[in-house]
């Protein structure tokens, strides 16, 4: 534990859809450097570590509620490490730089997120992402204790599809990647399809605009709210499309957090699913 009980706030930047950011930590280089390497530690403020890292080969960190990146380390050369990783094993490759600098007071901890394609939008939301995460990381080695959040309210994600003749937000193709039915007059049932079996929920306010914004609730027996979702289809770089979704809501059903965490992670394992047959349908 840190000698300084202030706490120390990540500073960061963007260029040109790069995002870096940097915190202080008041602890030796050899505690930050395990706080960002091995299982035991990752956890406690970041996320479940698969195993140890090594290069090359590939790794996996959950946070339990559905989320996780697919990471493949490039580089483990204290106090550097690089690596790749995919949210929810689906999304775009992103290449994540970690640089750990002994000060006189502990270390400075910088990282940076590469990715030249990203939207200022989602640059920006890159950038808050990682600075909640490295305020994370010094308050851990600051107190001593478990500082990673809890769960989130939202299932999002994106998918990278090269332009041809697949149009996902098109009513006649929808069910092609979709796990829709219809009622023979609209889609009006959603389903979830896993270990424990094949399960339909029914879809409300449902709106299409072509090839551009799909918007529809989920309706959640028992619950006190029904989680929306919203897909939307936009040009990415070169001849390629973007297919993203987020699904909010999940800490409202006012069930317990572990009743609603599972069905989030039903939920999330059946968007990834989806995502996966748009990227096969589309190849």
């Amino acid at each position: 534990m840190g000698t300084d009980d202030r706490a120390a706030v990540p500073q960061g930047g963007i260029t040109s859809g790069h995002v870096e950011v940097r915190v202080h930590c008041a602890a030796p280089l050899p505690r930050v450097w395990a706080a960002i390497t091995e299982p035991a530690n990752v956890e406690q403020w970041f996320g479940y570590l698969a195993g140890p890292l090594r290069v090359g080969e590939e790794n996996r960190v959950d946070f339990g509620d559905g989320d996780f990146f697919v990471l493949v380390p490039r580089r483990i050369e204290p106090p550097e490490l690089d690596f790749e990783w995919r949210f929810l094993g689906v999304a775009r490759q992103e290449l994540i730089t970690w640089r750990l600098a002994p000060t006189a007071d502990g270390v400075s901890v910088t990282v940076r997120d590469h990715d030249d394609r990203r939207s200022p939008a989602e640059a920006a939301e890159m950038l808050e992402g990682w600075t909640d995460f490295l305020s994370r990381l010094e308050r851990h080695l600051r107190t001593g204790k478990n500082t990673r959040y809890g769960w989130r309210d939202d299932i999002d994600g994106s998918v990278e599809l090269p332009a041809g003749d697949f149009h996902p937000l098109r009513e006649s193709e929808l069910y092609e990647w979709l796990p829709i039915a219809s009622d023979g007059f609209e889609p009006s049932w959603f389903f979830v399809l896993d270990e424990e079996g094949p399960r339909r929920f029914r879809i409300r306010d449902w709106a299409l605009t072509q090839d551009r914004l799909l918007t529809f609730t989920v309706e959640i027996p028992d619950s006190q709210h029904n989680p929306a979702c919203t897909v939307r289809l936009r040009e990415a770089a070169g001849e390629t499309w973007k297919l993203s979704f987020a699904h909010t809501g999940w800490t409202r059903l006012g069930w317990s957090a572990q009743r609603a965490q599972s069905v989030r992670r039903r939920f999330a394992a059946t968007w990834i699913a989806a995502l996966e047959s748009a990227r096969t349908r589309a190849a």
